[in-house]
């Protein structure tokens, strides 16, 4: 009866608003500032991305994009929306926004989904006597979820990982005419979702993965950021988890931007076009 209790939305936890933001350079207009001022201007952008990365609640780093998808990824954790667009902001007062050219943007903010939880704990309320709809259920409810909070925080509010190597790609769970996530019960999706999550805690010394939620914040569903020190295990974990269920049935996925970790004292020599 308690498994009857359970919604078919699990419950999701959520900590900082991520941006990533892609852009490529214009080398041409870049080579025609004189030499001292090129100095000056990758001496302030360096300065810039420093204060940002020291910001008491969030984080900053600034990655080279691999391919002609772009050439340099800054990726933002901020408390609320609002500090993003003061990051957004801040950048484009720098005269190095002059040289930049937007190729890709992406918001979201870090989430746990909570599928076993949720089943968890309504079951442990409707065994101790409450029931949806009964006065107490909801407060009860929303203290079991803040008690999770509380536990899992560090990953809800951590900084950015700092391995050498990111891979950021945006996807979508499958909502057609043959398939649909949505239209699967919640026992269904959570027993796929632990089957896909068994796959990904193989991986965990080798790669930190960061979710982020954007139903409801931009054009796909999630964004995922791998972060690891060698590259090619984002092949062999992405590839593997292709052959889950949850992912061969029902995953979309979007473009795949790959990116190297500058530290802010490097970005001098990236445009100067050098890689440390």
């Amino acid at each position: 009866m308690a498994e009857m209790s359970v919604p078919e939305v699990p419950q999701t936890l959520e900590g900082w608003y991520i941006l990533h933001d892609v852009y490529s350079v214009d080398w041409p207009a870049w080579r025609r500032r004189p030499d001292g001022e090129r100095e000056q201007i990758a001496a302030e952008g360096a300065a810039w991305l420093a204060s940002q990365a020291e910001c008491p609640e969030g984080d900053s780093a600034l990655y080279s994009v691999l391919t002609q998808k772009g050439d340099l990824m800054f990726v933002h954790y901020r408390k609320t929306p609002a500090e993003l667009n003061r990051v957004e902001l801040s950048l484009r007062q720098l005269r190095l926004f002059d040289v930049l050219r937007p190729t890709y943007s992406y918001l979201s903010v870090v989430e746990i989904g909570l599928y076993e939880l949720t089943a968890l704990a309504y079951s442990k309320l409707v065994k101790s006597g409450l029931k949806p709809g009964m006065p107490g259920f909801d407060d009860a409810f929303a203290t079991e979820m803040e008690g999770q909070r509380t536990r899992v925080k560090n990953r809800l509010f951590r900084d950015i990982p700092e391995q050498a190597y990111i891979c950021f790609y945006p996807m979508n769970k499958r909502r057609g005419e043959k398939v649909n996530w949505y239209a699967l019960t919640m026992e269904e999706r959570r027993d796929m979702m632990r089957g896909h999550g068994r796959i990904g805690h193989k991986y965990h010394d080798q790669v930190t993965q960061i979710i982020g939620g954007s139903v409801g914040l931009d054009d796909w569903e999630w964004g995922v950021s791998l972060h690891a020190d060698d590259a090619v295990v984002f092949k062999k974990l992405v590839y593997e988890m292709r052959f889950d269920p949850a992912s061969a049935l029902y995953a979309e996925f979007g473009p795949f931007y790959i990116g190297l970790r500058l530290k802010p004292e490097s970005l001098p020599d990236f445009l100067a076009g050098k890689i440390g």
